[in-house]
């Protein structure tokens, strides 16, 4: 079997290509992620663990922020999922921004994190969480890794030396290592809790949502771009000023039918005329107020 026999190696009718060979979107935010790691490490500080992190009563009180900025703030021993988060970003979101385009997966990155953020706060209003949700890139990761994975499931990929998958199977791997401690937590009496911090799961349903149902989030955000309503005005405005030229329409012999009708008129009165027959004498009328 060729590389062009192969299904990643060719395009479908959902490849969303948008011509784009630089990645803006994906690169700063894999520079963000690691600069805040950076910061985190070296000053030794957990003041911005504590100001980025994901804390459901503090939204509650107006910290809003937190809802998005969660996805940037990691524990600094934990930098083994860092790194993994960012090599998976770097390989497939750079690829999906070329599909996509930046200003598309831009609204990939913020409603995916979103969706994370507002859900684990209702969970943890519900259930009076006490644990903060942090690192974000690693949700964020699986979810373009299983949008990826919606166009070309067969594509494998390396795991470890000698060891290949299939991106659909590597997706629900780690769908199930995701699902897979809170379902512990669950059968050992916690309830549903474990499943709040489950976030990579909800990422991958967010990215199996929007291939699902042909999200375009891009298009929803140009609905509030001021230059596109100007734009809409003038055209309603030059459609309101156009004038559609409508020919005259010559009717043969128009003399010799006029005389007709007005014979027919004498002998059985203007009420036998059919509304063609008017709208012939109209136009004689017409004519002859021109031609005055």
């Amino acid at each position: 079997m060729g590389f062009e026999d192969r299904d990643y190696s060719q395009s479908d009718e959902s490849w969303k290509s948008s011509g784009a060979t630089d990645t803006p979107v994906t690169k700063w935010f894999v520079i963000l992620t690691v600069v805040t790691f950076v910061i985190q490490l070296f000053t030794g500080s957990s003041v911005m663990y504590e100001l980025l992190s994901l804390k459901s009563h503090a939204v509650l009180e107006g910290q809003v922020w937190r809802l998005f900025t969660f996805a940037i703030c990691h524990n600094p021993v934990d930098i083994l999922r860092l790194i993994v988060s960012m090599l998976i970003i770097w390989r497939f979101g750079t690829e999906l921004e070329r599909m996509y385009g930046s200003h598309e997966l831009f609204m990939i990155y913020v409603s995916m994190i979103a969706f994370v953020g507002v859900s684990f706060s209702v969970w943890g209003l519900i259930f009076s969480l006490s644990s903060p949700l942090h690192g974000g890139s690693y949700s964020v990761a699986l979810g373009l890794l299983a949008l990826f994975a919606t166009h070309f499931p067969r594509m494998e990929v390396c795991i470890l030396p000698l060891i290949s998958i299939q991106l659909r199977w590597l997706v629900a791997l780690y769908a199930l290592f995701g699902v897979y401690p809170a379902l512990h937590i669950f059968q050992a009496g916690g309830g549903p809790i474990g499943f709040a911090y489950a976030s990579e799961v909800l990422s991958i349903v967010f990215a199996l949502a929007y291939r699902r149902f042909d999200w375009h989030l891009s298009a929803f955000i140009r609905n509030f771009d001021p230059s596109a309503w100007k734009r809409a005005w003038r055209n309603r405005m030059a459609r309101g000023r156009l004038r559609v030229y409508k020919p005259s329409v010559e009717i043969p012999d128009l003399e010799s039918k006029v005389d007709d009708l007005l014979a027919k008129i004498h002998e059985h009165g203007s009420e036998s005329l059919t509304d063609e027959e008017r709208a012939i004498l109209v136009k004689a009328s017409e004519r002859i107020k021109n031609r005055s």
